[in-house]
């Protein structure tokens, strides 16, 4: 039986002394390649199983194709991961809500991509939602459970819609035996103690995802509250107040306009506010599509490696505080799909009904793949984003089973280079400080 070398393997960083930290991004699995083994995986089509074999390199062929590393020579990476990705966007266990109960907002945020409007959900548009969640649990006996995130404008303008379809939803599930669970992705200012606890409590809400892009001035100046109050002052007092009611999220959106100011509002978050674990804070990149794209935003977007820079000095500030929390998130995870809207069963759902396959194009009538009205009905549009394929210069990347293509719209719109997932541009650094932390342990371990 021959073997030849995993096309999904990629080296972190070689040593001096021969050493190699490797990871297959198809298998996950991180490892140290000395010197032998190293010898072995260079010259692995000359390498097999045999008797005469030292025990040693036996031992070690066995550990490579264990974690990935090295595969049979007949088999076809490429065609596995293309069957995985195929099988997951028609077969999904989860039926995936994204849902706008109005598209108005309190904030006016300029690097929002979205058309507000005072369009709220209506009560035929919440029963035609119903219905559909109903058929596709009638008609696909694959799906397990509902999964439904609270987005908008701003959902919380319309609590009461959320806790009405809550209410349904739930009840609809234990009809007929599936199971539900909610987020919600707001900008912080409505959700207080009472709201928050109603969520939790009453509408199976198990997170919330809140934005603060800087401290107080930076913020203010991006994330600008029509009434003209002080947003940061209001969302840091509500996030403090409600962490230990919901676990909630912050979500930075980074740009060349508040680079330099992330380390601050690290040490911040750090120290003043003493999060560890909850809140947990994250980098985003601001990203501009075609969608309502603004020239001046496009040139203030951070590159890959710019943004890969700023985020790794703050993992490793949360790393140097918080330990536990961050070791929990050193490794990268492959999916099959970049992102639901590829896939059957994935919808965002407008307040007239609407439904997309993407959350950047809601509220967005023209582009619009259907309507909740005529559930599972394949229009143009909608098969446009079931049939996406991924690009070739794709299907030659190593690190292609953690981001498949990535951004679906990128590649609709008709770029012809891939977009890469910001994170791919972190998994190196990440992953160079998960063997510090493990060398770290090991030296602890030794000494006691």
């Amino acid at each position: 039986m021959g073997y030849k070398r995993s096309i999904f393997n990629v080296f972190i960083e070689e040593f001096d002394d021969g050493r190699v930290l490797i990871y297959n991004t198809y298998s996950g699995i991180f490892g140290i390649m000395d010197t032998e083994a190293r010898e072995i995986y260079d010259a692995i089509e000359k390498f097999g199983f045999h008797d005469s074999q030292a025990d040693s390199a036996r031992e070690k062929l066995t550990i490579m194709l264990k974690a990935g590393y090295i595969v049979n020579a007949a088999k076809d990476e490429l065609t596995v991961v293309k069957l995985e990705r195929n099988d997951k966007r028609q077969n999904n266990t989860s039926l995936a809500l994204t849902i706008a109960p109005t598209m108005d907002c309190n904030m006016n945020c300029p690097y929002c991509y979205e058309n507000k409007s005072a369009a709220t959900m209506c009560d035929e548009v919440q029963r035609q939602l119903l219905a559909f969640v109903d058929v596709h649990f009638k008609v696909k006996s694959n799906l397990k459970n509902l999964r439904v995130t609270w987005y908008g404008g701003e959902p919380l303008l319309q609590k009461d819609v959320i806790y009405k379809l809550s209410e349904k939803f739930i009840r609809l599930c234990e009809e007929n035996g599936k199971g539900y669970s909610a987020g919600l992705i707001t900008n912080g200012v409505f959700l207080d103690v009472e709201t928050a606890t109603h969520l939790v409590d009453n509408c199976k809400v198990s997170d919330a995802q809140i934005t603060v892009d800087g401290m107080r001035e930076k913020h203010n100046a991006r994330r600008i509250l029509s009434n003209g109050d002080d947003s940061f002052e209001i969302v840091m007092k509500n996030i403090e107040a409600c962490k230990d009611i919901i676990p909630i999220n912050v979500r930075v959106n980074t740009d060349k306009d508040n680079a330099d100011e992330i380390d601050i509002l690290t040490k911040f978050f750090l120290d003043e506010m003493g999060w560890r674990g909850n809140p947990q804070f994250y980098l985003s990149p601001v990203e501009m599509h075609e969608i309502n794209s603004c020239g001046l935003y496009d040139s203030l977007c951070l590159q890959g490696q710019e943004f890969a820079d700023i985020s790794l000095k703050s993992i490793r500030a949360s790393y140097a505080a918080d330990r536990g929390t961050v070791a929990r998130s050193f490794f990268p995870t492959r999916k099959a799909v970049f992102c639901t809207g590829e896939g059957t069963d994935g919808y965002v759902i407008d307040p007239d009904g609407n439904y997309y396959n993407c959350f950047r194009h809601v509220g967005m009538a023209e582009h619009a793949t259907g309507h909740i009205s005529m559930p599972l009905l394949i229009t143009e549009k909608y098969g446009e984003w079931l049939l996406t394929d991924i690009k070739e210069k794709c299907e030659k990347c190593e690190y292609l089973p953690m981001c498949m293509g990535g951004c679906a719209l990128y590649r609709l719109n008709g770029n012809q280079e891939p977009n890469c997932f910001f994170t791919s541009f972190t998994y190196k650094g990440i992953l160079k400080l998960a063997y510090e932390d493990y060398e770290i342990h090991k030296q602890k371990q030794h000494v006691k």
